[in-house]
């Protein structure tokens, strides 16, 4: 209930579990007028996103969670400014559920238009059928319907990376994608056009367009066969990784780092570890990036010929 007097103490206490970030409407709770919050702003003791006021003292210590307090701090302000209607995300909602993928993009989606405005916040109208309710309130997409808001938002090129990263990385397939866009890809769906086409960018077979033109190159090497996403097992049976191109015979695994790949260092630890228990199987273990695949083919072939002599004559 709204009081006249202030209660800073309690204002910061509430705003903490926020991320630092309150409305308009939760400081006029705690005592602050519409005076005294701009008189705080236009000091610098206070900040103003959107509609949302950001109190460094409240964010100075924050709790360690997956996602950055700056994540947090921008979420609240997106859903404080756009309303209870609407959900965070794009890649803020990716990070959120461990995504890391190469963009920026900051999206809410809600069913109606919006009647304010953020800026470098693109709203999608959609039906919001699915929300993750983290425990301090966010209101949070599911990071398969984020990345889908997100390629609809960004511009063809980047989107050409995202979709390349977010296959080498494992975590969509044309399949499961297929199944994602399914209810969107209808008459009248916002982006619709779009994600037809990042459908068919991803069913051509390989996971990305760097594994695609590494699909080419080994047709001309006239070696293998090579089996694409071949599954490298223990000996209790257990997948432990996943070749981007296997020689099953020769034990040659081919791997490919795509223009987007290890966008994180998180991803890049993993990918390494990876690879040594791919090697520890005795696997002969060959890594081509995207730049040798484009700019130096000839030596990317040279490579294999090599590998598929050395392997022979063992």
């Amino acid at each position: 209930m709204p009081t006249h007097f202030q209660d800073p103490a309690g204002l910061l206490a509430h705003a903490r579990g926020q991320a630092g970030v309150v409305s308009l409407a939760e400081l006029r709770g705690y005592g602050f007028s519409t005076h005294a919050v701009s008189r705080r702003v236009a000091s610098g003791t206070w900040s103003r996103i959107g509609n949302a006021i950001v109190i460094p003292a409240a964010s100075a210590a924050l709790p360690r969670t997956p996602a950055s307090a700056s994540d947090r701090q921008l979420a609240w302000a997106m859903q404080i400014t756009f309303g209870p209607a609407a959900i965070v995300s794009g890649a803020l909602a990716m990070r959120f559920a461990g995504w890391h993928l190469p963009t920026e993009s900051c999206v809410v989606a809600m069913p109606r238009k919006p009647t304010a405005t953020l800026g470098g916040v693109s709203v999608i109208r959609r039906p919001v059928t699915t929300v993750v309710r983290r425990p301090d309130g966010l209101r949070i997409a599911p990071a398969k319907e984020a990345f889908v808001d997100t390629l609809i938002t960004e511009p063809a090129h980047s989107r050409h990376g995202l979709i390349d990263a977010a296959l080498q990385q494992r975590l969509v397939t044309p399949e499961s994608f297929r199944r994602w866009i399914e209810p969107r890809v209808g008459r009248g769906h916002k982006g619709a056009g779009i994600l037809r086409g990042a459908l068919a960018r991803m069913s051509t077979g390989s996971r990305s367009e760097a594994e695609q033109r590494m699909s080419t190159l080994l047709a001309r090497s006239r070696t293998g066969p090579w089996l694409p996403n071949h599954p490298v097992h223990d000996q209790r049976g257990r997948v432990i990784a996943e070749i981007d191109f296997a020689d099953v015979v020769l034990r040659i695994a081919i791997e490919v780092d795509g223009r987007a790949h290890h966008s994180d260092r998180r991803a890049f630890e993993r990918d390494r570890a990876r690879q040594n228990d791919v090697m520890l199987q005795g696997w002969l273990v060959l890594r081509f990036t995207w730049e040798q695949i484009t700019g130096d083919p000839a030596g990317v072939i040279a490579t294999i010929h090599g590998a598929v002599r050395q392997r022979s004559a063992a």
